[in-house]
């Protein structure tokens, strides 16, 4: 019952344009701070979940509404959102040290753009830079990619940034054009989950932001039992002086708009006990192992679409 009702939810929420934009501007008119941490609270609780000298961490990170305040100081820190994800920053890279390697998504917005793109007229196409494209998922994530030292993957879509002695690794040939898919078995999230990498996630709810997930699926790629579940879109790369068209092979976003059951997801993660939700001080932090997330995953899709429901009736896109 709940599924069915999470699912029209969906159907409701996405058919509608008027009721995403009410809603957008509501939560705009809400935004304030309501999640307030001490810095000592936020480390001292990052520590006791494995961000640690040596870790292996990726971090989803929202400085919206949080406020991070040092006891030391004489005045409360303020709101200022560059602030904040300067503080996020500087806590995450001072936890993981010399010796860990720090991982952020660094998803551009690329706006609406066609299931194809023209390949005969590039420029019609949506370019990705992995030395200027900015990306739309925090302030913190941008402050660093843009880092001196931290590396960016080439694959335009969901690319991944990573920093510290596993960067290179992680990276190395992730844009495989023979098999181009962006969290299939070439892409940095696939070897971060087989590193059972920890996952992070500060100021929102980690099950909500699991681009990660997408590897058990891609892991199938043309065994994935969802007919049509991927389409292939162009991209400019512009990289090293040199523009080149390349293909991804991606979900399609009907799947993601009107399949993907979020809120089952989280309650199923949750009562497995693979993913932690808590909160230093009001501040919420998530955690979870990375390879417990895939594995959970693969092992629920090897026969089912699992966490996509009613596939059959997402929207499907005219050909041409």
């Amino acid at each position: 019952m709940l599924l069915a009702g999470e699912w029209l939810a969906r159907q409701i929420y996405w058919r509608n344009q008027w009721l995403r934009n009410w809603l957008t501007r509501r939560k705009v008119r809400k935004t304030s701070v309501k999640q307030i941490a001490q810095r000592e609270q936020l480390v001292d609780y990052l520590q006791k979940i494995g961000v640690c000298p040596g870790s292996l961490v990726m971090a989803h990170t929202s400085t919206s509404g949080v406020r991070i305040e040092n006891a030391a100081a004489a005045e409360r820190q303020p709101t200022n959102a560059m602030q904040v994800a300067s503080e996020l920053l500087s806590i995450l890279l001072e936890l993981v040290g010399d010796s860990g390697t720090l991982v952020m998504p660094t998803n551009p917005d690329y706006g609406l753009i066609s299931s194809a793109g023209s390949t005969a007229d590039p420029q019609s196409l949506p370019v990705y830079n992995p030395r200027s494209t900015p990306c739309r998922v925090g302030l913190t994530n941008e402050l660093f990619w843009r880092k001196r030292g931290t590396l960016r993957s080439l694959c335009p879509h969901n690319p991944l940034a990573a920093r510290g002695p596993l960067a290179e690794d992680l990276l190395m040939n992730n844009l495989n054009e023979s098999r181009p898919l962006p969290h299939g078995v070439d892409s940095g999230y696939f070897r971060f989950q087989s590193r059972n990498g920890l996952l992070v996630s500060i100021g929102i709810p980690l099950s909500r932001y699991l681009t990660l997930s997408h590897v058990a699926e891609e892991s199938l790629d043309r065994d994935w039992s969802v007919p049509d579940f991927f389409e292939e879109r162009n991209y400019l790369l512009r990289h090293d002086g040199e523009d080149r068209v390349v293909t991804i092979r991606q979900t399609r976003p009907e799947f993601m708009k009107f399949s993907l059951c979020n809120r089952k997801l989280r309650r199923d993660l949750r009562r497995e006990g693979i993913v932690h939700e808590g909160f230093a001080g009001t501040l919420k932090v998530d955690w979870a192992r990375s390879g417990d997330v895939v594995q959970f995953l693969s092992e629920r899709n090897r026969s089912t679409t699992y966490p996509y429901f009613f596939t059959s009736l997402a929207p499907r896109r005219a050909a041409g």
